[in-house]
């Protein structure tokens, strides 16, 4: 594997490196990890306002599995690259320059999204990190939360809340995601009916987040979701709804749906709010025609290629979407409020591996074997 100049090498330090670019379809019989090897890392000198940390909990993303499948549109990706933006980690050394109250010892969980910090840029002077168009992100711009050791800038980091542990650490990125999209772009009124398309952590989260704001939540997954992941969602009390291509979402709610009480779920085949979660392109095109009049749809997927939608549907029925990108340090900050309070209940839906196991982690995430895989990095 091809090591990064200017560096030191540390024997004992290990990092689950992305370093192809085959395009890898889970349903063969190629390893889905093909393109990835666990690797001796380097340790590179610190620079200005950087720090070292010892990751502790790491969590796979979506994104980890597209780059590691080797999808077109994270072909953008340098390689070779440590990757994990979701993750919790110690402050163990600081570098030259001012880190403010950062301190050795400190357990932070890192923004994903660095924006350029330009005094010209109208998102990084609005603290919107996430609009930049320059923006740096862990994990595909630099070395990531899948190394044990990790070098930041010291602008990244949040320190973890009292209350708030380094397990449910790795999940404060991706909560402080659905926080943007749904506390900024979805205006949830309590006695709606809301549809949340996909069924992995993202999805999940945003249905959690829906009913805790008063909304009635149905969540869709493929057969494959049957027996864990929507599973996991009938447990935690939302009604689930399995789509395919001969029975759509849009059919399923002509046809009647009902809550757990008897109680219609939608209103003449169509609902309230849709949040789309599954990067699936044809969920998106049926999504204008299974929301009401004025409805909303908030997109907090991404998509392999371009994907085109009815937009004179669109028009013709006043419908708002909006798309939802990434999170800034507000969103993190009331993340971490909702681990706190018990909001998300994160125990429900982490699934834990060790560091030996994270080709075997990455593997069942990708086969929709496991609800959240968060790796334990250092034993």
């Amino acid at each position: 594997m091809p090591l990064m100049a200017d560096q030191k090498m540390n024997a004992t330090i290990k990092g689950f490196c992305l370093h192809g670019r085959k395009k890898i379809d889970p349903g063969t019989a190629v390893s889905v990890t093909e393109n990835t090897a666990v690797v001796p890392m380097e340790t590179p000198e610190l620079k200005e306002g950087e720090f070292l940390a010892k990751t502790l909990y790491t969590g796979i993303c979506g994104s980890d599995n597209s780059a590691v499948l080797g999808k077109s549109n994270f072909d953008w990706v340098e390689r070779p690259r440590i990757i994990g933006h979701e993750f919790s980690a110690e402050v163990l050394e600081l570098g030259p320059g001012d880190h403010g109250d950062l301190r050795i010892g400190d357990i932070i969980t890192p923004i994903a999204m660095l924006g350029c910090r330009q005094t010209d840029c109208p998102a990084c002077i609005s603290a919107m990190w996430n609009l930049c168009p320059s923006k740096q992100i862990i994990g595909f711009h630099r070395n990531g939360g899948f190394g044990q050791h990790v070098v930041l800038e010291s602008d990244r980091a949040v320190k973890l809340a009292d209350g708030v542990s380094p397990e449910q650490g790795a999940l404060v990125e991706p909560l402080s995601v659905v926080v943007n999209a749904l506390h900024n772009k979805c205006n949830i009124k309590p006695g709606q009916d809301v549809v949340v398309t996909g069924c992995g952590i993202i999805g999940l989260m945003s249905a959690e987040l829906a009913r805790a704001a008063g909304a009635r939540v149905a969540v869709t997954g493929i057969a494959r979701d049957r027996d864990i992941r929507l599973k996991k969602a009938a447990e935690q009390g939302f009604i689930t709804i399995e789509v395919a291509p001969e029975n759509t979402l849009g059919a399923q709610l002509k046809k009647g749906i009902v809550d757990s009480h008897g109680i219609p779920f939608g209103t003449k085949g169509q609902v309230d709010l849709l949040i789309e979660c599954s990067g699936v392109p044809q969920v998106l095109n049926e999504a204008i025609s299974v929301v009401r009049p004025a409805g909303d749809i908030c997109v907090i997927a991404t998509y392999a290629y371009e994907v085109p939608i009815n937009a004179t549907q669109l028009t013709r029925t006043s419908l708002n979407m909006r798309g939802s990108m990434g999170s800034c340090r507000t969103d993190y900050m009331v993340a971490q409020k909702l681990l706190q309070t018990g909001t998300f209940p994160a125990a429900k839906y982490i699934d834990l591996y060790g560091f030996d196991a994270i080709s075997l982690a990455f593997e069942d995430s990708i086969k929709a074997r496991n609800i959240k895989a968060v790796i334990k990095m250092n034993e």
